[in-house]
């Protein structure tokens, strides 16, 4: 049975529905037709030239972002600028893109639990939860035993293989932190309610980490990138459950984008 663009849309609609997106997110659709037919599906969480040139080699011609294709308004499409020219190129291949942002954010089981999963952990609940609503930001987890920071620090870094940067005393001992993937600085203060004193998340700010600093919050701060990708084996097992009801074998993959920082130290000698 061969299935469409549209097929996929609509199965992404009922793991993580587009009414609980931010007002401002772009979901759905970005480049393509709903009616074209599936090929293969690649999975990633920002669409690049890599993850373009990935996707034809592999003969993947409908691509799943994370991250909005298409974010800010266009005031021009050219091949003579960096996202004019991935558009031109999705366009001329016959690619087809969807993107799925803060829905897959919101859900229970979605961004920050995929993270908190692999670490071999589980959250208990939202840090900041919709009201009367089953969705919202960022995930708590409750230790069975606390933990020095650094401790927590070396796991993920050995599970993201990527660079850490902390904010704290890692001698610190802690029974319970909170995690957001993406921009979750903002989270502090409803940490702080619950007087969780921890926060692993991404692009933190110079002077929010100033004041935890001196407030003894600890942030664990990571690659935007890189902490949103463990949503990837999630949606690629749910996408496989989704092809095998509908007894359709076409190849799903994941493209896991490197972080594009480099952090370096350097001691001077004597």
């Amino acid at each position: 049975m061969s299935l469409l663009v549209k097929d996929f849309y609509n199965f992404l609609k009922t793991i993580a529905p587009l009414h609980i997106a931010e007002p401002q997110d772009n979901n759905g659709l970005q480049i393509g037709s709903l009616f074209n037919q599936v090929s293969g599906v690649l999975l990633t969480v920002d669409v690049s030239k890599e993850v373009i040139s990935y996707a034809l080699n592999k003969g993947l011609n409908l691509i799943i972002s994370h991250h909005p294709f298409i974010y800010k308004p266009l005031t021009n499409i050219t091949p003579d600028e960096y996202k004019g020219s991935l558009i031109y190129s999705l366009i001329k291949q016959d690619l087809n893109v969807i993107s799925w942002h803060t829905p897959l954010d919101k859900i229970s089981d979605g961004v920050s639990e995929a993270f908190i999963k692999a670490l071999n952990l589980k959250g208990s609940d939202f840090i900041f939860k919709e009201k009367n609503e089953n969705f919202g930001l960022g995930r708590v987890v409750y230790l069975k035993k606390s933990i020095k920071l650094q401790d927590l620090v070396k796991k993920i870094s050995d599970l993201t293989n990527s660079w850490v940067m902390v904010v704290g005393d890692l001698e610190t001992e802690i029974d319970s932190f909170g995690f957001c993937g993406g921009s979750g600085a903002f989270l502090k203060e409803e940490l702080k309610k619950l007087k969780i004193n921890t926060l692993i998340t991404s692009d933190v700010k110079y002077h929010n980490a100033q004041e935890a600093y001196e407030e003894g919050f600890n942030f664990i701060i990571i690659d935007h990138g890189v902490s949103e990708s463990f949503v990837l084996p999630f949606l690629k097992e749910k996408l496989q459950e989704f092809l095998k009801i509908h007894n359709t074998k076409i190849p799903v993959e994941i493209f896991k984008n490197k972080s594009p920082y480099k952090i370096f130290t350097f001691k001077k000698e004597g």
